[in-house]
C-alpha cells in the first residue's frame, strides 16, 4: 500500500506515507506540492494498489498553530492537505502527525527504510519587527532518509529522520522519536519523546547573530551557535474513528530548545525556549469502484 504524509499514524507493511503537519498558511502551496510529489508509491507492488480492485483512498486536511520560527514567542496558523491510499484488504494505518513526509524504499515491518522530506520554517522581519537586520530565512525543505523500527508490533515504534537542507548552507538536521501506540475501541492514543540535533551549519542558520546584524540592531549581541542538541520534547496524539469512512485526529507537541539554541540572543531576548504546537484534522476514506 502507499500513502502520503500528513498523518495521524501508520502501521502495516509496505507503504509510502503522508506529510507532516507543519506549514503556515503561507506555506500551504509548497506543502501541497511536496506532499503530492512524495505521496507516490516507491515500489512496484505498492504502485499496484492504485489499480487494485476496491483501493481505499483517504483525503482530508489538518489545521493548527505553532511558533512562527525557531524560538519564537508568537504563534502562527498553518494548514496542510492530506491524501493516502491503501489496498482494500489492508487496515487503516497509524502514523504520528509530526512525522516528516516519507516514502518507503526498502523492507517491511518491523523495519522500514526510505526517503523523507521535512519542512523547515523560515524567518523574516514580518514575523517580528525586532528581527530587523538579521538575515532573512526563506521557507525551505530538507531531503534525506528515515529508518523506522517496531520492536513491539503496532505498540512501540522507534524512528529516526536525517535530512540535508536543499541549499548547501542549510545544514543537516536529525530527528529521533519513540512512540507507544494503544487502541481503545474507536480511540487510538499515541505519544512519546522527541529529540532534535543539528550540525553547525543548521544551528548557525537559525540561531546565529552576525556581527554586522548586531551593529544594525543593538537589540542583539553577536552570537555564534554550535552544532549538537537543538531541542527535547514530546508528542501526544489522539485519533477517533467515527466510522469506516470518517476519522478525526488531533495532537499536541512540546519542544524545549537546549544548549547553544537556547543560549541564542534571538531566543533569550526575543522569544522563548518553550514551544507548543497543536493541530487537528479530519480524514475521509472511500473505496474506488472494483
Amino acid at each position: 500500500m502507499s500513502r502520503q504524509k500528513q498523518r495521524p499514524g501508520r502501521p502495516p507493511e509496505k507503504r509510502s506515507r503522508r506529510a507532516p503537519l507543519r506549514a503556515p498558511l503561507a506555506k500551504a502551496g509548497l506543502a501541497a506540492l511536496a506532499a503530492a510529489l512524495l505521496a507516490t508509491p516507491s515500489r512496484a507492488d505498492d504502485l499496484s494498489a492504485l489499480f487494485a480492485p476496491g483501493t481505499v483512498i483517504s483525503v482530508g486536511g489538518f489545521a493548527g498553530s505553532g511558533p512562527r520560527f525557531q524560538g519564537a514567542r508568537e504563534f502562527g496558523l498553518w494548514a496542510m492537505p492530506y491524501a493516502s491510499f491503501r489496498r482494500a484488504d489492508e487496515p487503516r494505518e497509524w502514523f504520528s502527525p509530526d512525522d516528516a513526509v516519507d516514502a518507503t524504499l526498502l523492507g517491511e515491518r518491523p523495519l522500514l527504510v526510505g526517503a523523507v522530506l521535512d519542512f523547515r520554517n523560515g524567518r523574516s522581519a514580518s514575523d517580528d519587527r525586532r528581527l530587523a537586520g538579521l538575515p532573512r530565512l526563506p521557507n525551505t525543505v530538507g531531503l534525506g532518509l528515515f529508518v523506522e523500527a517496531w520492536p513491539i508490533d503496532d505498540t512501540l515504534r522507534l524512528r529516526a529522520e536525517v535530512t540535508q537542507g536543499v541549499r548547501a548552507h542549510d545544514g543537516i538536521v536529525a530527528k529521533l522519536a519513540a512512540d507507544l501506540v494503544g487502541r481503545f475501541g474507536r480511540f487510538t492514543l499515541s505519544g512519546g519523546p522527541r529529540f532534535v540535533l543539528g550540525d553547525t551549519a543548521a544551528m548557525r542558520l537559525d540561531f546565529d547573530v552576525p556581527a554586522a546584524s548586531a551593529a544594525v540592531n543593538p537589540f542583539f549581541a553577536p552570537y555564534r551557535a554550535s552544532g549538537g542538541p537543538r531541542s527535547v520534547g514530546a508528542t501526544v496524539a489522539l485519533g477517533y474513528d467515527w466510522s469506516e469512512a470518517w476519522q478525526t485526529v488531533g495532537y499536541v507537541r512540546y519542544d524545549r530548545l537546549v544548549a547553544s539554541a537556547a543560549a541564542s540572543p534571538i531566543v533569550r531576548r526575543l522569544g522563548t525556549s518553550d514551544g507548543v504546537t497543536v493541530a487537528i484534522g479530519a480524514l475521509y476514506s472511500f473505496q474506488t469502484t472494483p
